[in-house]
This record gives structure tokens, sequence and C-alpha cells, in this order.
């Protein structure tokens, strides 16, 4: 096992401790666990598992980090809250609903529908978040707006292409949410089971990346990537007294303030390593990269499991 050391210095910038390695540092996979002050939190209950963005490249880890981390007698799947945004919300709704996650270790079967990354297309729409003096929900809606006429397929084919991924249909019976942004206002939304959205809808919507693929439509409004406001979106699991958050994107993306707020809850949050980063690649898409991915995240599951133990439910 990695040698540990628990300091501060563990936390990369906007986190609170955290398992695997900074990938902007060089030391050893360290871990700290403290307590977030509770000054004004309110009353937390249960615990909450956070799922980040990451493409394919993230479900494959995240798959590879919760299927580790059950062998090693620490289900996921018992979380009281699923909070998924865009690769996570695909990996969130296989756990709330009981299912398989092995069925996610390869997240582009080769027999699934092909899609078409164009990375100058991409990185066109992802400029206008980055436009100066513009506020957030603005420059969302304004990226929101060219993806809706960028030429990247049908609506009802990424809808297909989820439902298929995660193989159901319906809403679990658990409190699972999906971050998603409305591109007409440029706001974050929240998908439930008590929303209008479909499951494959929402799923389609969460993981829906500007450029990649089409915004999809739900009653008059269209949706993209929940990503597009933070990597995690992790002040959804506010009201939670643990939070574990799973975040394939860390070394590339800071998250947002609001992910802070959490109302004194204890938080972990579990990160890619350096072997992972390396094993990532620059491309998220990248098929060669699904099958390093998803061992990168069998192997941190390792270092991962002792330090949830005594933290997580067990059956």
């Amino acid at each position: 096992m990695t040698p540990v050391t628990i300091t501060d210095s563990a936390r990369a910038p906007g986190r609170g401790p955290v398992i695997g390695t900074n990938a902007l540092a060089d030391p050893p996979a360290m871990v700290t666990v403290e307590y977030m002050s509770d000054a004004h939190s309110s009353p937390r209950s249960g615990n909450a598992l956070v799922l980040g963005g990451g493409g394919p490249v993230g479900i494959a880890w995240m798959t590879g980090l919760v299927i580790g981390l059950r062998e090693a007698g620490i289900d996921l799947s018992l979380a009281d809250r699923f909070v998924g945004t865009s690769a996570g919300a695909v990996v969130g709704s296989v756990l709330a609903a009981g299912a398989d996650p092995a069925r996610l270790a390869n997240p582009l079967p080769p027999d699934g529908p092909g899609f078409e990354v164009d990375g100058e297309l991409m990185m066109a729409i992802f400029a206008e978040l980055a436009a100066p003096g513009v506020d957030p929900a603005t420059a969302r809606r304004r990226a929101g707006e060219r993806a809706l006429a960028a030429p990247v397929g049908e609506p009802a084919v990424h809808v297909a292409r989820m439902q298929n991924l995660v193989g159901l249909t319906d809403w679990p019976d658990r409190d699972l949410r999906m971050a998603a942004i409305d591109i007409t206002t440029g706001e974050l939304q929240v998908w439930t089971s008590a929303d209008a959205a479909t499951l494959p809808e929402a799923l389609a919507s969460s993981t829906c990346v500007p450029g990649v693929f089409p915004p999809i439509p739900v009653q008059g409004h269209h949706y993209v990537d929940g990503g597009l406001r933070s990597p995690v979106n992790a002040d959804l699991a506010a009201g939670a007294e643990l939070v574990v958050i799973l975040e394939p994107l860390a070394h590339l993306f800071s998250r947002i303030p609001a992910d802070r707020e959490l109302g004194g809850a204890t938080e972990i949050s579990v990160i890619p390593d350096a072997r992972a980063v390396a094993a990532f690649g620059p491309d998220v898409f990248s098929p060669a990269a699904v099958a390093p991915a998803y061992e990168a995240g069998l192997r941190q599951a390792t270092d991962a499991a002792p330090r949830l133990k005594d933290l997580w439910p067990s059956r």
C-alpha cells in the first residue's frame, strides 16, 4: 500500500480531506480526516455519495473504485443520497437502482451508437464560460445556445445511448439527484424522480457535453451538462452528516465556492492519484484510456477502503 501521511497539505484547493494525490504536487497518496466547522449549520442526518463528471474515462475510474471498495466490504450503494454530475449521474443511477456496476466498466461499447468529438467546436463553446465581465449564468446560457446550434446529432439518440448504458428506464426509489443546466436561464436544474424528465432524459441532459452531444429537450426547455456549473455540485449533498466525493477531474477543474456549503458535514474526497492521471491521458473520451482508468480505480480502492470503513455504513 502507498505510504500515507496525515497532513493538512493533502487538501487540494477548494476541497476537504482527500484520498489520492494532488496532481499538482509530487508527494505520495495522502489522507486527512477532519470535521468541517459546524458553525451556523443545520441539523444533519445520513450520508451522501457525490459523483463528479469525467466522461467515459471518469465513469470507468469511478466504477473501478466502486467495485474495488465493494470487494473490500464497503458498499457505496448504501448511500442515503446520490448526487451525480455528468459521468457521476451515470454511476449514481446504477448504484441507486441496486444494479451491477460492472456493466459500466466499458462505457463505450463497440455496438453502441457512435459520436465524434470536435475539439475545436467544444473549445469554442467552452470559451463562453471564460468570457470576461460576464456573470456565470449568462455565460452558461450563451454556451448552451451555441451547443443548441451545433450539428452534433439528435437528442433522442443520446437519450437512447444513456438508457442502454445504465439498463434502466425508471427512476429508482431512492434519493437520486442529477445536475444539469437549463440553457434558457443558465441556471442549475436538479433532476429528481419528482420532476418532468424521465430517467434516461435526465441522464442524457446531465451528460450532454456541449459540442459533443445535443442539448436535451424537456417540456420546452433544453438542458446540458451540469458540469458547466461545478465538476461535482457537492452543495446538493447539504444536510447529510457524511459526504463522500468521487472526483475524477480534480486535477483539471476547481470546485466552486458553493461546493463547500455542506452545513458542517464530514467530507472525504477521493481523487485520481498521479498514476491514475497518467492513465487517463488528455482525452476523457478516449476508448484506449477506459481500461487503464478502470484498473486505476480498482487500485486506488485499496488505499481508500481503510479510510472509509469506520465511517461508511454496512449492511
